[in-house]
């Protein structure tokens, strides 16, 4: 059994087991590089096909994307974290924040696994 959460924040982006998996995953599809970290053309197509806007990325003085440790930090993690709320597929509770049944089914569709 795994102690640590599902679903944590890190600073202002997603951390916990949620967010090594999600990076873990949109490497493995070729959005997103890890060294050196990035965001991939297929990446910019992708993500914005799950409806992320990704033009602020290009428009701040942030970092764009970097890795914290195994999941994805700088802006681009600030943005999935962001979306990932307004999309209702996370949402607030008093212990922090939980998956949705519709985080759940939109984040297996994307090929993340949440079980362990």
């Amino acid at each position: 059994m795994n102690d640590r959460p599902l679903v944590e924040l890190c600073y202002d982006h997603l951390g916990g087991r949620l967010a090594e998996r999600l990076a873990d995953r949109l490497v493995e599809l070729g959005w997103v590089t890890a060294d050196p970290p990035g965001v991939t053309p297929l990446g910019w197509s992708g993500l914005a096909a799950l409806g992320l806007d990704l033009a602020p990325l290009t428009a701040s003085r942030r970092a764009p994307v970097a890795m914290c440790g195994r999941h994805i930090g700088a802006h681009l993690g600030f943005l999935l974290q962001r979306h990932l709320l307004a999309a209702g597929w996370l949402a607030h509770t008093p212990d922090g924040l939980a998956v949705t049944p519709a985080g759940a089914e939109g984040l297996r569709r994307l090929g993340v696994i949440l079980e362990d």
